[in-house]
């Protein structure tokens, strides 16, 4: 009877934690990592090192995550470019209305654009970020993700776990 209780205890703990329990850990580049970020496994995380990125979305297509560096000799309108080329290839359309902040989390300051727009594949809302962020000595880390408008509420707080896990290698 004890055993039956505390197994129970133990499945309801696991059912209610916040955030993602088994997570693969990325280093952005691959090859000579600037920053890491936790992404859950059934999110099937890879690291692209032809590219230098990361990238991954949910299990139930709501999300899809791509994280890179820039470096201090590329120019602004390269970054501009890599943005552009980004909601150029998932949105259909992007809403004018766009909100800027400074998010702080472990010792990094984000840089955050956010916005809205239709999916090109789906055709449906969706809202997007660009968070970037100083990641070393001439180097800027980029994180976009976008989402359905309409995700399930445990995919936002997903997306702010992941974003929240992103650490400076050292």
């Amino acid at each position: 009877m004890k055993t039956n209780i505390v197994s129970r205890i133990i499945v309801f703990a696991l059912a209610v934690a916040p955030g993602p329990l088994l997570a693969t850990t990325l280093s952005v580049p691959p090859d000579s990592p600037a920053f890491t970020v936790d992404i859950p496994a059934d999110w099937k995380p890879k690291a692209d090192k032809a590219d230098q990125s990361v990238e991954a979305g949910d299990p139930g297509e709501h999300v899809y995550m791509v994280g890179w560096i820039r470096t201090k000799s590329d120019t602004n309108a390269e970054v501009a470019a890599d943005a552009e080329a980004v909601l150029k290839d998932s949105m259909k359309s992007v809403d004018k209305k766009s909100e800027e902040e400074i998010v702080e989390n472990n010792g990094i300051k984000f840089h955050v654009l956010k916005g809205s727009g239709l999916d090109k594949r789906e055709g449906s809302k969706v809202n997007f970020f660009f968070a970037m962020f100083a990641a070393g000595p001439g180097k800027a880390g980029i994180f976009y993700a976008d989402y359905d408008a309409d995700a399930p509420e445990g995919i936002t707080n997903t997306i702010v776990t992941i974003m929240n896990s992103i650490k400076l290698k050292k």
